[in-house]
């Protein structure tokens, strides 16, 4: 007995020693290294053209839609209501205006595809899941929703604040209405711009985002003797 209570105390030792000698654990979107450096913000670079994500949606009649799920060669998920884009940073899902309900959708290979027939009004649903502030530039059919020019990838207008969600149902040119798509060309196409069939939204930090300090693992993240951490690090909170 006295052996255990002797080796369950050295094991106690060596996690909090652990702790506090592996690196700091952080969320998503304070991992990249242009929004957060060495415990201070970056400034200048909360205010680049670079997103932190874009998030990509292609539309289609729902044949077609199935087709270009087909030829991304990976495997589909349907989804019901809104899914998770990329990092996590937020959630997204295309609504028919006149229902109200969720259109058919499938998250294949990093790209949310939309079942909508021409001339059906949609609506845009984002969710911001991170607990700071987001910027938004989205390109429709190769169009800025904001100013109705060309579609690119930089800063947008458009604000989320934390944990909010953001209903777009209009652009420059008036309702989001859904158009006819030929070929596949917009599967394939990952330009600023865009084309029809293409939605693309670019995430930024905001500009006035409060900085956030890293993390410290929590003792349940760390394994017997410190070799592996466990359980799974808590992306939001």
């Amino acid at each position: 007995m006295a052996w255990i209570k002797a080796v369950a105390a050295a094991g106690t030792g060596l996690l909090a020693s652990c702790g506090s000698s592996i690196a700091p654990l952080r969320p998503a979107w304070q991992q990249d290294p242009n929004l957060f450096h060495q415990g201070f913000p970056a400034r200048a670079a909360q205010t680049t053209t670079t997103p932190h994500m874009v998030a990509r949606v292609v539309y289609a009649a729902p044949e077609q839609v199935r087709h270009l799920v087909e030829r991304q060669g990976d495997v589909p998920e349907t989804q019901r209501g809104l899914a998770r884009m990329g990092d996590g940073t937020v959630d997204l899902g295309v609504q028919d205006v006149a229902s109200g309900k969720w259109l058919e959708s499938h998250l294949c290979g990093g790209i949310l595809f939309v079942a909508g027939l021409p001339n059906q009004a949609y609506r845009i649903v984002l969710k911001n899941r991170t607990p700071l502030p987001l910027e938004l530039g989205v390109g429709v059919d190769g169009k800025d929703s904001q100013t109705g020019g060309a579609a690119s990838l930089r800063r947008g207008s458009l604000r989320v604040e934390s944990k909010a969600t953001l209903v777009l149902d209009h652009s420059a040119q008036g309702p989001l209405l859904f158009k006819r798509v030929e070929g596949d060309a917009v599967l394939f196409d990952t330009s600023p711009q865009g084309r029809t069939g293409l939605i693309q939204l670019a995430v930024f930090l905001a500009a006035d985002a409060p900085s956030i300090g890293p993390e410290k693992l929590r003792a349940s993240q760390i394994a017997p003797l410190g070799l592996l951490p466990i359980g799974r690090p808590e992306q939001y909170r």
